[in-house]
């Protein structure tokens, strides 16, 4: 029997082999996360951000012939922290090397090692893509990011993210709460109802489908559609027309699906899994999709930051899958090692081929004072852990 990758049609003599099925996979040219936090090379173990604090107040009245009243000077502080890594790899042994059948053929003679590994190269690329927009995501809606157990929190104020009038758009994260009062809720926050953002001005608001569904689900957005259908500006059912019409001058919504899924690697002992599913052994079983911004979550991308300010970046640091010491690379990278040739770790005697993807750095949240959000259901903010796991 050939050895297989994660690939389970494996029988040699099967008569006839109809197509190639290639199942539904994220798309990273989808991502919004680079838009608030783009990528920068950093070449530095640490990162520090020096911030000049926000100047409020009004001038001291003053009585000619006295001395005028001192004020303090601005203030300042530092914010540091280190990047994280991460990085992983697959393995080609010999034998995958030399038997590996090439899929979606059934003549057995046509080797499959270049088209694996073409497939495990944009594998890993979805994956470690994927990742980037996680923690970019995780930065700006839960205020850090972990790694290696290690979390680091820039400390957004707790009254930057804003809370619904009358209970939150959904109770359960399926059913619309009709108790709840959506299109009021963003009229309060940014039409100058809610203090703390008062002197930000909203470019756009950045929702999940989910949450944008419990907004038009809901009964109070519903009458008020109801009632105005029969005025001809509101010829379509979509929750940016209903803002327009119910709220002059709003934000336009972004509903942004971006997603990923967890996964897991079947043991092969028959075992059921938490999706219901009896994988065979180094069988891939994936969750359903996840989006990026949780079910609940609202953010609110701001225009007004002084100089035309991003709320931070993604560093990207030194690595040495490419370059050399004295000129290390910078950046994700993605790099496929051939051990087959006389001198190389493998050689003849042990021949093997590993593909590395990572990127070392991680999502530096400098003006984590100006970001705004909103949480509006039962998961907002929460978290993005599959909790499933075999028995």
């Amino acid at each position: 029997m050939s050895a297989t990758s994660n690939e389970f049609f494996i029988d040699q003599y099967t008569s006839e082999l109809q197509k190639l099925i290639r199942e539904v996979v994220n798309d990273p040219s989808t991502y919004l996360g680079s838009e608030f936090l783009p990528s920068v090379a950093s070449p530095v173990l640490k990162v520090r951000n020096e911030v000049v604090e926000s100047t409020g107040g009004v001038t001291n009245d003053y009585l000619p012939g006295t001395s005028p009243k001192f004020v303090q000077s601005f203030g300042s502080r530092v914010q540091e922290f280190s990047p994280g890594y991460w990085k992983e790899a697959i393995h080609y042994d010999e034998t995958k090397i030399l038997f590996l059948r090439e899929l979606g053929q059934k003549d057995p003679s046509r080797r499959g090692i270049e088209q694996y590994i073409d497939l495990d190269i944009d594998r890993l690329n979805r994956r470690l893509e994927a990742k980037i927009e996680l923690l970019r995501w995780q930065a700006i809606l839960n205020g850090g990011f972990t790694w290696n157990n290690l979390t680091t929190a820039f400390s957004i104020p707790s009254f930057n993210t804003a809370t619904p009038l009358a209970g939150n758009w959904s109770l359960d994260g399926i059913n619309a709460n009709n108790s709840a009062t959506p299109i009021q809720d963003l009229r309060y926050w940014l039409a100058g109802g809610y203090g703390p953002y008062r002197k930000y001005k909203v470019k756009r608001i950045i929702m999940n489908p989910n949450t944008a569904r419990w907004f038009l689900d809901n009964s109070s957005v519903r009458s008020y559609v109801q009632n105005a259908l029969a005025n001809p500006a509101v010829a379509q059912y979509g929750i940016n027309e209903v803002l327009k019409f119910f709220y002059p001058g709003c934000p336009p919504v972004v509903v942004y699906d971006g997603w990923f899924q967890q996964e897991q690697v079947g043991p092969g002992n028959g075992a059921v899994t938490s999706i219901n599913t009896t994988p065979q052994a180094q069988q891939i079983v994936t969750t359903n999709g996840i989006y990026f911004i949780p079910d609940g979550a609202i953010f609110f991308d701001v225009t007004n930051l002084p100089g035309g300010d991003k709320l931070g970046s993604f560093v990207q640091t030194v690595h040495l899958a490419s370059g050399t010491p004295a000129a290390p690379g910078f950046g994700k990278f993605l790099v496929v090692e051939e051990n087959i040739a006389p001198g190389t770790k493998g050689g003849p005697g042990n021949p093997y081929i590993d593909i590395f993807a990572g990127v070392y750095g991680g999502p530096n949240l400098e003006r984590a004072f100006d970001v705004l959000t909103a949480s509006v259901g039962p998961t907002a903010g929460g978290s993005y852990t599959w909790n499933g796991v075999f028995p």
